[in-house]
């Protein structure tokens, strides 16, 4: 019998430890998102972990001519992959792309934050300051605004790629933020980190959210949608583990 409780509370806990299967520092270095990425090329690498809870969008591909979709520019517009998961504090965003934070003719996005996933964007997550070369933004790097309006892409024929980048909008509070140059290529990758304060954002009955991003150009973008944590799971995971207390001092003192 004590054999038997102790492997149902080895498996309980095994099953909630998958809720929360990485723990992620934001540095810019995506090793504790499952990937090593010193092995990838430019093209067809796989950028999914297949670790559960992370939310995976990957097009890591250069068609004829620099071609991406829906724009051109080879290496250094393409959106690689973007990757998601959460705890119970943070939203975690990961992206992979060619495109630096500064120094070219164009400007990186925000992060787009499209709440229950109903074709409104809702909240920005600004990763660059920089407008036409120059750092006169004047916002906060890593911040969370709620968005009034949205730029679009340079390119109207890059409509699907958009929105680009907030217009007009409240911040509402800090999250945090990494954009490194991958230090294993002489190609152009960088990668994007944030994590975003979950009480920043307002869930209501909705725990899904749709992460976008792309360039001024939009020569290319990426989207994923990922299932944010819910109250109601840990409420259930904290009354499991409370069982599983119980159930171990009742063993012990028998």
């Amino acid at each position: 019998m004590k054999l038997k409780i102790w492997l149902l509370a080895l498996s309980f806990l095994w099953l909630v430890s998958g809720a929360w299967a990485i723990t992620i520092t934001v540095d810019g270095d995506l090793s504790d998102w499952g990937l090593n990425t010193s092995s990838f090329g430019e093209n067809s690498n796989d950028w999914d972990p297949n670790i559960p809870g992370v939310f995976v969008f990957q097009e890591d591909w250069v068609g004829n001519n620099g071609y991406l979709e829906p724009g051109y520019g080879g290496q250094k517009y393409d959106v690689e992959a973007i990757l998601a998961t959460f705890d119970a504090e943070n939203l975690y965003i990961a992206i992979a792309t060619g495109f630096p934070q500064v120094g070219t003719e164009w400007d990186a996005g925000d992060i787009s934050l499209d709440i229950g996933n109903d074709g409104t964007w809702d909240y920005a997550v600004v990763v660059s300051n920089y407008v036409d070369g120059s750092e006169n933004r004047g916002l906060n790097l890593g911040g969370v605004y709620e968005v009034d309006s949205w730029r679009d892409v340079y390119y109207s024929s890059h409509g699907v790629s958009n929105p680009f980048r907030m217009e007009n909008g409240s911040y509402i509070g800090g999250g945090s933020l990494a954009y490194s140059d991958d230090p294993d290529h002489s190609f152009s990758r960088f990668f994007i980190e944030v994590a975003i304060p979950l009480d920043l954002i307002d869930w209501s009955s909705d725990h899904i959210a749709k992460i976008h991003w792309t360039m001024e150009c939009g020569n290319d973008y990426g989207e994923v949608v990922a299932h944010t944590p819910e109250p109601a799971t840990y409420m259930l995971l904290g009354v499991g583990l409370f069982l599983t207390a119980i159930f171990i001092r009742k063993q012990r003192k028998a």
